[in-house]
């Protein structure tokens, strides 16, 4: 992926991500919740892989407190059938990204990000990001 394409991707909208992804590589793109578990009371952590043509692009855990979603999101991601994106596109929703870190590992051809995103000043979902280039 070159640095525009890369850009594009890192700078694409909250719930745009695999849309964007898709257009860069020209390639359909799946996502797949591997995992969601419960560490604590409200904790939740879950992990998702995007891929394209059958090569894992992303991998990514969310973070996330049950006490602080609207139900109506909580029921969503509970299903585990839909990436977070496109259950906040699904009801509306303008979040905004905080990022925290991005570094790029030139030896393993991928960059780690961390960022949270944010709804009205709360903090609903915290995310780590493998790209691989």
């Amino acid at each position: 992926m070159n640095t525009e394409n890369l850009d594009k991707l890192l700078n694409a909208p909250v719930g745009q991500v695999v849309y964007v992804l898709g257009k860069i590589l020209n390639s359909p793109i799946d996502i797949q919740i591997v995992e969601q578990n419960i560490t604590t009371s409200n904790k939740f952590v879950r992990r998702v892989e995007i891929s394209a043509n059958g090569m894992q692009v992303i991998t990514a855990f969310v973070e996330f407190d049950s006490s602080i979603l609207p139900d109506f999101i909580l029921k969503e991601l509970l299903k585990k059938n839909q990436g977070i994106g496109d259950i906040l596109n699904q009801y509306k929703i303008k979040p905004s990204r905080k990022i925290i870190s991005v570094n790029r590992n030139v030896d393993e051809n991928k960059i780690s990000r961390e960022y949270e995103i944010v709804i009205d000043g709360k903090v609903w979902f915290s995310i780590l990001e493998d790209i691989r280039l």
